[in-house]
Formats: structure tokens, C-alpha cells, sequence
């Protein structure tokens, strides 16, 4: 997640977890121009984890992805190691190597749910063809995953951000981190949305960004699962 808008930057910090991190779950809030949005976050291990957002289910268990459509019951899996060699921008083993990977640079700290969090700022490059995200991220390294993000995107997505709320320590069970009954694999993202679905951002799975008419498309959509159209 399940996870951002944009599949580069919500992979980059999905796959960014801490070397040494807790097992939790978490209310996840999502601002951007549509609205606000509130999903779920549930951290097993640097390797395991799931987000649910907006319909859609996200379960990482390295080195693959699954993401669910909770409206088709499909699902599409992508290989990470794939996409890392297609966009440098996610290569890392952890979030605190990202950062420094990326070049941010830290600009304060704040407490955020009882957290004491380092803030890092800079500019991320995640496709050619794509303008840099102005980034903000609150770390803490006793969960290895940001408490908060905040991304300056290309218009007309503009501000976005995503924070955690009401985090929960403990074990989560590992049938949180299986597909469930009922749902079948589709061979593409596009079968997997289906008709009326949001569109595919990006390539596909390829690592590279949205483009203007995707994202276009995407805030329209999304518009109309959050009762604004």
C-alpha cells in the first residue's frame, strides 16, 4: 500500500523498511487534492508486510508483490527485483539507506504518535521521462517504516501525503499475508482493475512513473470511490 499514488514512491518506501524494525499494525491516512482516505498498514518483518487503501490490498513477501482488487477479486504479482534494476531510485536495503541513497537531508525532528522522528527533505528522481518528487520523511528507527510522508508531485496531482495513526505492537498473523479465497490471478493490471477500474500507473510494474494522462484518469477515479464526483 496499499502502501501512495504514485507506484514508484509508495514501492520505494514499501521496499525501504527498516534493517531493524518492530511487528505492528496501523491506521493509514491518505490527503491529497481527492480528499482524505484512511486504509490499514500490517508490519511482519523487513520482508513481510500489507497496506490496504482505497479498494486495493497490497502484500509484499520479498522478492514479489501482490496487489489485490477487493471490486474484481484479482489480483496481479510483480517482482521487485525487476523493478529495483529498472529504477535505481528503489534499490536499498532499508529505509535509513534510502534516504542517504537519495541524497536527503535532514532538516529537524518532530514526535509524531508518541515517536521521536528525524525529518529528511530533498528531491527524488524516479523516472527519465518524469520531473523529481520533493520528498519529506519522518523516520524513527524503532519501527523502520515513516511515521509520515509528504511528496510535491507533477500537476495536476500536486500535495500528497500519508501518515500513521493508532499503531498497535504485536504479532500479526501470517494469514494476513496470504491471498485470500476467492481471488484469481490476472495476467494484467488492467484485467486485474477491470472495466471502470483506476488505470494502470505507469508502466505496468516496469518502475517509471505515471503519465499526465494516467494520473489524470487516476484522480477521477479516485474522486468517485471517495463520493466527490
Amino acid at each position: 500500500m496499499i502502501r501512495s499514488l504514485i507506484s514508484a514512491i509508495a514501492l520505494s518506501l514499501f521496499l525501504a523498511t527498516g534493517a531493524i524494525s518492530a511487528e505492528f499494525s496501523a491506521d493509514m491516512v491518505m490527503e491529497s487534492m481527492a480528499g482524505t482516505s484512511s486504509g490499514k498498514i500490517y508490519f511482519k518483518n523487513d520482508d513481510t508486510s500489507r497496506t490496504e487503501m482505497m479498494g486495493t490490498i497490497s502484500i509484499m513477501k520479498r522478492p514479489h508483490i501482490y496487489q489485490l482488487f477487493t471490486d474484481t477479486q484479482k489480483y496481479v504479482v510483480q517482482n521487485m527485483d525487476d523493478m529495483k534494476k529498472k529504477n535505481p531510485a528503489l534499490d536499498a536495503a532499508n529505509l535509513k539507506e534510502w534516504i542517504d541513497k537519495n541524497k536527503l537531508k535532514k532538516t529537524g525532528s518532530e514526535e509524531l504518535q508518541g515517536y521521536r522522528c528525524d525529518i529528511f527533505e530533498g528531491d527524488v528522481k524516479f523516472a527519465d521521462d518524469q520531473p523529481p518528487v520533493h520528498m519529506r520523511i519522518w523516520h524513527t528507527p524503532k519501527l523502520g517504516y515513516p511515521l509520515r510522508h509528504e511528496s510535491v508531485l507533477p500537476s495536476p496531482m500536486g500535495n500528497v501525503s500519508t501518515h500513521l495513526e493508532n499503531i498497535q505492537l504485536g504479532s500479526q498473523p501470517d494469514s494476513l499475508f496470504e491471498i485470500p479465497d476467492g481471488y484469481s490471478q490476472a495476467k494484467t493490471a488492467q484485467e486485474a482493475m477491470g472495466v471502470g477500474g483506476m488505470p494502470s500507473m505507469g508502466d505496468g510494474g516496469k518502475g517509471q512513473a505515471p503519465s499526465q494522462e494516467d494520473m489524470q484518469k487516476m484522480i477521477k477515479e479516485m474522486m468517485k470511490k471517495m463520493g466527490k464526483e
